[in-house]
């Protein structure tokens, strides 16, 4: 229904916009579906979600239902509009704005119709850059317009390219992370993803022609030589400032920008900031995010670092690629840049970091030709240096920045600056640092491993057991069943899960039956990524901490805090406490100093009681024993997240937490409570190496 509105009020007014310009929004599209059938799309859209609206194909989130519906991505789409030119702005030329189109596509205007029909071809034109706004002028005659998709085949431009790449995905400016990740599902989709509109007086994001400005950004990077390494630093007002967040990806895997995407927004960005955010990365394999993303960002006062969305891959440099690229620099920059929360741009994610470490050269075996026109487009398009430096003024990402952004914020050609292998990973630059988790090392190895700047880490768990829930068929709600399987992207998730679980609580997802074995999972997540925090926050030479990941684009297990459907996972509370500025880390250094399995555990004991007033759930929970890890949930499940949860607490004292539902209209006066404890678990279960203490 919100989706409904939102489209009615684009469709029936003429919006008058700045300097006379009119605008025509074009809604009402519809698309070929086996060649004969004609079913309606709601643009903006992807085909994916145009196909699920008209029952076409089931939702691909389900089960194994993403693997039902690959075959989307073979077929050629055709989407048509048929103008009623009494209803056009004044002028006398007029011009099709797409703000953005997925995929490769043909974009074909048709004449005057005879006798109901399409009339003859006007004009055609192609576009292949899923980041950029097309403009075209609109022929005098033209009554229809078609945008035909076409299937990508990146074997065919590797092969014109005459270089193997490691990833083919390089080679079109499509969402990288919507054909596949180890946190999200592989759905290559296309359409008109964002508003196409007719228009007397187009506007063009571009150079800002401001780029003298004597402004000058009240937030700014200093990368450093200094007796450990290189320093990055942020400054506020000539000041150092710590930073404290998380990476975002994309809120959805189709994120057309409807009044659901805006609530997910809220929900995320609200829920960073109670979580005592001051950043986010937006990280560069996902999309340019929307201006409401951003609006939101400067109201809440939290931090961007942009990432240009570049990703560990390998990128053509080619004279059109070159152009696009430039294009899509320029654009993006000029529109972000108007929003005060952007304080970094970064040139790409882990583009050096492969280069340098992930032994391409011996899969792909180039020539020495061919290492020096790749390294020469990674110098072309983001700035290539051996050294520390990790700053260009001459790659096309920098001029952009430099040509576009009128307070000049700093650019860095790419995150990190040295893998996690090099011993300068901790002490030059921001540091991503998977030794945990990919390298399978105990969290430990956290307080060796800080860096000057830890932009990424993280440790993987599963979400809730009511998401799973909504996944998973009921006669497969085993951790090895396909939906489950379907649902965890990394090819060594589980065993790193229980490896990590064993050590650290003696149980793994064979001693534990699901419902248990993903709570413990959060549990361990938040330890881990909860001490890797204390260690980064206790670290002199360390000046910010930004967790890997913050949400998630589909319901999975992941490194999420915050997992699809809103609810808060373990980990969340943690960050909460951790990023606190009045944090006591004399006493989570000492929670820390203990494993959990090495805990004593007294059977739970405590009284439970609830109240609902003005709309408003209000929990207390009295504790007879001590409690460790007490999760409190509805029942039914209510998506969101509780003042306080997942949290110990010592016999006879009572802790009071209320919920926040994402939906804040919907009926919880008539609920019930769930409670789980780590002392359950312990109880019930028999431990792989516990000694019990019952």
């Amino acid at each position: 229904m919100k989706r409904l509105l939102y489209l009615a009020l684009l469709s029936l007014i003429m919006v008058g916009c700045r300097n006379g310009e009119e605008r025509i929004f074009l809604t009402d599209w519809h698309f070929d579906y086996n060649d004969l059938q004609r079913y309606t799309a709601t643009v903006p859209s992807f085909i994916h979600t145009d196909l699920m609206a008209n029952g076409l194909i089931p939702d691909p989130y389900y089960g194994t239902n993403e693997d039902s519906t690959r075959w989307v991505e073979d077929k050629v789409w055709s989407y048509r509009y048929h103008i009623n030119r009494n209803n056009l702005p004044k002028g006398d030329t007029l011009w099709l704005v797409f703000e953005g189109i997925a995929g490769r596509a043909n974009v074909i205007f048709y004449g005057q119709r005879i006798k109901n029909m399409r009339g003859m071809l006007e004009k055609e034109y192609t576009t292949d850059n899923m980041f950029v706004q097309y403009i075209f002028p609109l022929p005098p005659n033209c009554e229809d317009i078609e945008v035909m998709f076409l299937p990508l085949n990146d074997s065919l431009a590797e092969q014109k390219y005459g270089i193997p790449l490691p990833d083919r995905r390089a080679f079109t400016r499509i969402a990288p992370y919507q054909q596949g990740w180890d946190w999200g599902p592989k759905l290559p989709t296309c359409g008109i993803w964002k508003p196409v509109y007719i228009t007397n007086k187009p506007h063009i994001f571009r150079d800002s022609n401001t780029a003298n400005n004597s402004r000058v950004p009240s937030i700014t990077l200093l990368q450093k030589p200094d007796s450990i390494g290189q320093s990055f630093t942020f400054y506020q007002d000539g000041k150092p400032i710590f930073i404290k967040g998380a990476n975002w990806i994309p809120a959805h895997s189709f994120p057309v920008m409807t009044p659901d995407l805006a609530a997910r927004y809220r929900m995320l960005l609200c829920s960073a900031k109670e979580a005592n955010f001051n950043m986010i990365r937006v990280w560069g394999g996902g999309i340019y995010e929307h201006d409401y993303f951003f609006d939101l960002c400067d109201s809440l006062g939290i931090m961007v670092w942009m990432d240009f969305n570049f990703s560990t891959m390998l990128y053509p440099n080619d004279n059109v690629t070159l152009t696009s690229i430039d294009n899509e620099a320029r654009q993006n920059v000029a529109r972000i840049a108007q929003h005060p929360c952007v304080v970094l741009w970064c040139g790409n994610n882990e583009v050096k970091n492969g280069w340098e470490d992930w032994g391409w050269q011996g899969v792909y075996n180039w020539t020495a030709k061919q290492r020096i026109l790749l390294e020469k487009a990674i110098d072309t398009i983001f700035g290539y240096t051996n050294n520390t430096s990790n700053t260009s003024t001459t790659s096309i990402l920098a001029k952009a920045v430099h040509d576009c952004d009128p307070l000049q914020r700093s650019y860095i050609t790419t995150s990190p600056l040295y893998g996690w292998g090099h011993p300068e990973c901790t002490t030059h630059g921001d540091s991503h640092y998977w030794g945990v988790w990919w390298g399978e090392e105990p969290f430990e190895k956290y307080k060796e491993k800080t860096g000057r700047f830890m932009s990424e880490y993280g440790f993987q768990s599963y979400p809730l057991i009511s998401t799973i829930r909504r996944y998973c068929p009921s006669n497969q709600l085993s951790i090895d069943s396909p939906s489950m399987k379907n649902h965890q992207k990394h090819p060594r998730g589980l065993q790193i899960i229980d490896k990590a679980m064993r050590q650290y609580y003696g149980f793994d997802s064979k001693t534990l039956p699901l419902e248990d074995f993903v709570y413990v999972s959060q549990l361990l997540q938040a330890w881990g990524t909860g001490y890797g925090i204390l260690c980064h926050i206790q670290n002199p030479r360390c000046d910010g901490t930004l967790y890997w990941q913050l949400n998630d684009c589909w319901p999975v297990a992941s490194w999420s805090s915050i997992d699809y459907y809103g609810n808060w996972k373990a980990l969340h509370y943690r960050v909460q406490k951790l990023y606190d500025n009045s944090v006591d880390i004399t006493s989570w250094k000492k929670y820390y100093s203990v494993y959990p399995k090495d805990r004593k555990y007294d059977k739970a004991k405590y009284n439970i009681t609830h109240s609902y007033n003005n709309g408003e759930l209000t929990v207390t929970i009295k504790a007879e024993s001590d409690l460790y890890d007490v999760f409190i949930d509805t029942n039914p499940h209510i998506d969101g997240h509780f003042s306080t949860n997942f949290f110990d607490i010592k016999a006879g004292e009572s802790i009071t937490t209320t919920l926040k539902p994402v939906d804040r209209i919907m009926d919880i006066g008539n609920i019930e409570l769930s409670v789980k404890t780590l002392n359950d678990i312990y109880t019930r279960h028999t431990s792989i190496d516990h000694k019990t203490n019952f």
